[in-house]
This record gives structure tokens, sequence and C-alpha cells, in this order.
């Protein structure tokens, strides 16, 4: 009995100082791009999420583990990458990368050793979490928001990261416009509602360098919105630009 209890209480040490080892290694290396923030991003709801030099650790670990698979090739991709990054092994797409640059090379910062460590940390400490059962009545999520999140979000409202002024004044970057600015430039030159909608309408069916509110500098960097036709019905189409109308006062 006494020796159970000792292989026990060796074990939880153990465990316990692989995973203070792992968490010195990560923030000695990792930390100051992929968990430390540099300020924040606010989504529809006035919901504050993160800005970071690089991508967010809990995101790109859940992305990694999806790509992956299994520990194995999860420990065997993170030692590939941080020796030596590259676009092609790259997670994330042409935008980030131009926003943030490659990773720079660790090669030689870390051992072997030091770097399975750092991927056994990882792996076993950014577990995407379930959501516990409730009986509670689920949150009712207007229809309108769905539309918006499934269709514009992704390029209008999440950040890839951040720009910092000559007043260390920080402002999140977006692959287009960020919503609430395109949102009260359009309300500024369409005057009222109808012409709001119908505009919107318009621009997702048929984006065009004529009808942009944003000058060529900003359609040669971003490029123009590739076009929703099919992707939403007229009604639906609407119903998001009746949503963004009222979200921005």
């Amino acid at each position: 009995m006494k020796m159970k209890s000792f292989v026990l209480i060796a074990t939880l040490f153990a465990s316990t100082l692989f995973a203070q080892t792992g968490s010195e290694i990560f923030n000695k290396n990792c930390s100051s791009c992929h968990a430390d923030s540099l300020g924040v991003t606010v989504d529809l709801q006035d919901r504050y999420k993160g800005i970071y030099k690089a991508p967010y650790i809990k995101d790109l670990v859940i992305k990694l583990k999806a790509k992956t698979q299994n520990q194995e090739a999860f420990t065997s991709f993170i030692q590939s990458y941080i020796n030596d990054p590259s676009k092609r092994k790259s997670l994330y797409g042409k935008r980030a990368i131009k926003e943030f640059g490659l990773m720079p090379s660790l090669k030689g910062a870390l051992t072997d050793e030091e770097i399975v460590i750092l991927s056994d940390y990882l792996y076993f400490n950014f577990e995407k979490k379930r959501k516990a059962r409730t009986t509670e009545v689920a949150e009712v999520i207007d229809p309108r928001e769905e539309l918006f999140n499934k269709n514009c979000s992704s390029c209008h409202a999440e950040a890839l990261g951040v720009t910092v002024d000559l007043q260390d004044r920080y402002k999140g970057i977006y692959k287009a416009p960020y919503i609430k600015d395109l949102v009260k430039k359009l309300k500024t030159k369409t005057q009222n509602q109808e012409a709001f909608i119908a505009f919107i309408q318009s621009y997702i069916n048929d984006p065009s360098k004529r009808k942009s509110l944003y000058g060529k500098r900003a359609i040669k960097e971003f490029g123009l919105m590739p076009s929703l036709k099919g992707a939403m019905t007229d009604e639906e189409s609407a119903q998001l630009a009746e949503y963004l109308y009222e979200i921005y006062k």
C-alpha cells in the first residue's frame, strides 16, 4: 500500500514538473507572439477578443490537432516547423503570412528533447473544451446575426493581428474593411435605410470597383470582395443589411 502511494505521488510530482518545464519553454520562446495580447478587437455583441503578433496558441493548437489527427504527427509537425518554417508548411493562408511574415526559425534555440517537451505541453494543455450540458434555455441568436457570421465576419470582423501607430495606439488588421467603419461610411453615402439596403444587396451580388466605397489603394491591398450571389436569397441579404443598419447607430 505504501509503495503504491509512493508511486502515485512520484507520478504526480513528475507530471507537475513536466508541465512546468513545458510551460517555461513556451513562455521563453513562444508566448511573446502567440499568447501575449497586444490589444483587443470588439465583435458585434461588444465581446472582446485579444489581438496577437501571431495566431493565438489555443486556436493554433486546435487547428493543428485537426490537421494531424494524432499526437505523434502533431509532435512531428512542431519539430519540423520550429526548425524550418516555410509557406508550404504553414497552417494559415497568404494573407496572414503577408501581414505577419513567417515565424523565424528556432533551430539551435531548442534541443530535440525540449521540442518534444514543448509539443507534449501544447498537446495536453490546450484542449478544445466541450460545452457543459445544461437544462437552461439556450440563448436565442438573431438569425440575421448568423447570416453575418456565416458570410461576412471572417473578413470584416475577425482580426488577423494589430498595427501600432506613432502614438502607440493599437488598431486591428482585417482581411477587408472593418465592419463598423464600413457601415458608418455607407450610412454617410446612402443617407437612409432603404438606400443602405439597396446598396448592400447590389454589392453582395455584383461587387465592382465602380461601386466600391474605398479607393484604388484599398482595392489593390484587399482585392474586390468575391460575389455572394446565390449564397443568400434576396430576402436574406435584405435582412443582413437591415441588421447592420440597426447594430451601428
